[in-house]
């Protein structure tokens, strides 16, 4: 009975997790600053992959600055990111509620952990932190949901 309990909370958990996820991250989500502004937009592939794309608008010009995979992996998920000119980096989903998620690669040099918060109010930080020659350092950008 034990294991029956133990497996069910394990399942419930894993597909909330995947709800939040599923219903979180689409959309397209905005931050300005003073040079330009910046986008991550995020659409629904499959049941199990989201596909995402960071760019910046100068002067009405779009610049992609790294593509992103949301997928699931065995019994978590991965965030893949393809940033331009640059090796593909992936982070394991490694705590989450239902509307925090944190994913992290250990070995990549900045950064090693990267947290998506969504907020009740429609807006989202995301959050990159690691470890540079022993000083934690962590970068914080807030954006917010806008109509397609």
């Amino acid at each position: 009975m034990k294991i029956f309990y133990t497996l069910l909370v394990f399942s419930i958990n894993l597909f909330a997790q995947d709800d939040s996820i599923l219903m979180l991250f689409p959309g397209k989500w905005k931050m300005e600053n003073k040079e330009s502004e910046i986008y991550e937009s995020w659409t629904l592939f499959t049941d199990s992959v989201l596909v995402g794309i960071n760019y910046s608008k100068d002067n009405n010009e779009k610049n992609i600055n790294e593509k992103i995979l949301l997928r699931k992996h065995e019994d978590s998920w991965e965030y893949i990111a393809i940033p331009n000119n640059q090796d593909i980096t992936r982070f394991i989903l490694i705590e989450h509620t239902p509307k925090k998620f944190t994913f992290e690669n250990k070995e990549h040099d900045f950064p090693q952990r990267i947290i998506y918060e969504f907020h009740k109010d429609g807006k989202l930080t995301v959050v990159l932190e690691g470890d540079i020659k022993g000083e934690l350092k962590r970068k914080e950008f807030s954006f917010h949901l806008v109509e397609e």
